[in-house]
């Protein structure tokens, strides 16, 4: 009996048997198609999550697998006890190590570009206040010296009839 239509498949999963697989594939789409930073890491919560992640959710299940092998009691189980022993402290490292990369993720967004209201309230907070009346400040930066005005060339009043 074939699968029916909207169950995903692969190359690798042609009849759709693997649906968890296939959800950690189309969560990888989902992060792939993020348009900000922001979209990215709300995403990828959904893997890094210490509670309810992907991430944490395979380390319990290596922990019940660890149970399972072990009641065996035998040598070869307990031989694969230590294998998904192994890969629970891989998991719970790799958690450990990007517990807070969503964070990190959402400040690669570039801020906001203020309102102009904003910008212009900005320029009058930071902006040098000066006094009523106050001379401005002469200038630090040397230039021509004051123009020397002699009596000769002073201009002379006219009369006029």
């Amino acid at each position: 009996m074939p699968p029916a239509p909207d169950v995903p498949r692969t190359p690798t999963d042609p009849e759709g048997k693997r649906t968890y697989g296939h959800q950690i594939l189309a969560l990888t789409d989902q992060f792939n198609a993020a348009t900000t930073y922001r979209e990215a890491a709300e995403t990828a919560e959904h893997v890094l999550d210490e509670a309810d992640g992907v991430l944490a959710r395979l380390g319990q299940f290596f922990e019940a697998a660890v149970e399972k092998v072990k009641e065996s009691e035998t040598d070869e189980g307990w031989e694969l006890a230590y294998k998904f022993e192994d890969a629970v402290a891989t998991l719970t490292s790799l958690s450990d190590e990007l517990h807070d990369a969503g964070d990190q993720m959402r400040d690669l967004d570039p801020p906001p570009a203020p309102h102009w209201q904003t910008q212009v309230a900005h320029y009058y907070t930071t902006a040098p206040q000066r006094s009523p009346g106050a001379a401005s400040p002469a200038p630090d930066v040397p230039g021509p010296p004051p123009a020397q005005v002699h009596p000769q060339h002073t201009p002379q009043a006219r009369h006029h009839r």
